[in-house]
């Protein structure tokens, strides 16, 4: 992608606190934590096509995760498994500031089937466009639009396709 022959580099995005968290403090829970192999369930992020996204709790490498597990209908179709692997090699050989990084793929001792990526805080996309509280001047928001689009030019250069882009 080319960059904008306009500056848009006038324009700063403040930054967001991200909104209070539903997150589950591990010592409430004690021994109800859910795991997902060495991974520690936090809280739920969003859904989408193939899987659902949770905030998670990497044991082995004491840092907070992304972490996307399939659905439990594609768990049984080799199909949709292969897919998964294949999204998960091609994300993995593709680095790029607006992309997040993919640290691992995998299943548990149930067979759950799983990605492991770089967590982000902060925000979705559309929380931050209907905040009222902090209306976006029209720079910001095609600045935010310009990022996004140069994450999945990098994408498609690397013949991946994001089936499910949304604001979310």
């Amino acid at each position: 992608m080319e960059p904008l022959h306009e500056d848009v580099s006038d324009t700063t995005i403040s930054s967001v606190s991200p909104r209070p968290s539903r997150e589950i403090a591990a010592d409430a829970l004690g021994s109800l934590q859910l795991h997902i192999g060495r991974f520690v369930i936090l809280r739920e992020l969003g859904r989408g096509a193939m899987g659902t996204i949770y905030a998670a709790f990497d044991d082995k490498l004491n840092r907070k995760v992304a972490l996307k597990v399939m659905h439990a209908m594609g768990q049984r179709s080799a199909d949709v498994q292969a897919r998964m692997l294949r999204e998960a090699q091609g994300l993995a050989r593709l680095s790029h500031p607006n992309v997040v990084q993919v640290y691992e793929a995998g299943a548990d001792d149930d067979g759950r089937v799983f990605l492991v990526m770089e967590f982000i805080e902060g925000e979705t996309l559309r929380a931050w466009q209907r905040d009222v509280e902090k209306p976006r001047p029209w720079r910001a928001l095609l600045t935010c639009a310009v990022e996004a689009g140069r994450g999945l030019a990098a994408a498609h250069r690397a013949g991946l396709v994001h089936r499910d882009f949304k604001p979310e």
